[in-house]
């Protein structure tokens, strides 16, 4: 079966039957795959399921073809992206998440991304929306890899995937980072609107970080489980397992440069505020001193000079003098 074009534009397999480098069917669908699976017995096939409504009157059956039961077919629903692999019989079964990031407004959006495994077939739950055709995607451009290794590279390459839309999300959570940080180093604090960005930027961190364990510990098992791959296999696992705990690692680098951040434009806000008491108080003082004077001289008694000319003088001079030393004063120690 060919693969539909519109508009000259190839239009992504959501499913696909091969054996060796021979594309037997794509698109197929439920029963339709099951039936030429069975009529090619050497071909294996991966299919990406969208998530939508109806989708679990449609795993039921297939729930029972693989004795999956209640509490499997529960985790394949679930999208509260828990990290998980667990082993039923012949048929294994996966969840991660594929990260997308919202540069513009802070954010990143985590797509749970569920798989049920057999000998001869990678079913993937993605979605939903536009994240349903990246697996399928994914899996369309490693063509040639699958030809040789199956479902097991299949396999492989939709967890490579979660692991480097993650990779790709603590990229960007260290350059937002380090923006944030160049804006101190102007010695200033951060602006209202740096401020909601990098509480935004922690918020995400935080999701990231919900995600990156959880998935470094099923990567985990994966390369320790030798029952369902050989040396070579557990190799690849291991390398991205290795590639995970570098993730996990950068999540914890980039908490705590966003912490330090925070404490920093707090350290600059308050220095700012310190200088502008000081300033405050500095021309204070100034002020108070021409008071101070006519306070004195416009009480309602005698002193000397009183209704002359060089008593007003004399006043004038005094107050301009005592401000200009205090300015001079002030203006020597930086308090104005």
């Amino acid at each position: 079966m060919s693969t539909p074009r519109t508009s000259g534009v190839r239009v992504t397999p959501m499913s696909r039957v091969w054996t060796g480098q021979a594309v037997i069917a794509e698109d197929l669908d439920g029963d339709d795959l099951g039936d030429v699976l069975e009529l090619h017995s050497g071909s294996v096939a991966w299919w990406v399921v969208p998530r939508e409504p109806g989708l679990e009157l449609r795993l039921r059956p297939l729930a029972q073809e693989l004795d999956l039961d209640a509490g499997a077919i529960h985790d394949l629903l679930a999208t509260d992206r828990r990290a998980k692999y667990e082993t039923f019989g012949g048929t294994r079964l996966l969840i991660t998440s594929v990260i997308t990031v919202d540069r513009d407004a802070a954010e990143l959006t985590a797509d749970p991304l569920a798989m049920v495994i057999t000998d001869r077939v990678l079913i993937c739950l993605a979605g939903p929306g536009p994240a349903t055709v990246r697996p399928a995607r994914a899996l369309v451009d490693d063509g040639d890899r699958l030809a040789d290794g199956g479902v097991a590279d299949a396999l492989q390459v939709l967890v490579k995937c979660a692991v480097q839309s993650q990779a790709d999300a603590v990229e960007w959570l260290e350059s937002a980072s380090d923006e944030l940080a160049g804006a101190l180093f102007q010695e200033r604090p951060l602006s209202r609107d740096e401020q909601l960005r990098a509480f935004r930027l922690r918020r995400a961190l935080t999701e990231l970080r919900r995600i990156a364990q959880p998935t470094l510990d099923v990567l985990t098992d994966l390369s320790q489980d030798t029952e369902v791959h050989d040396q070579l296999q557990a190799r690849h696992w291991t390398l991205l397992a290795e590639r995970q705990d570098r993730v996990v690692r950068a999540t914890e680098a980039v908490a705590d440069a966003l912490a330090s951040v925070f404490d920093t434009s707090l350290a600059l806000a308050s220095q700012r505020m310190n200088t502008d008491v000081k300033r405050l108080t500095g021309w204070a003082a100034i002020i108070a001193v021409p008071t101070l004077v006519t306070g004195f001289v416009g009480m309602n008694v005698a002193f000397p000079g009183d209704g002359t000319q060089w008593g007003f003088w004399l006043y004038l001079v005094i107050m301009v003098a005592a401000a200009a030393v205090l300015f001079i004063l002030f203006r020597r120690h930086n308090w104005i």
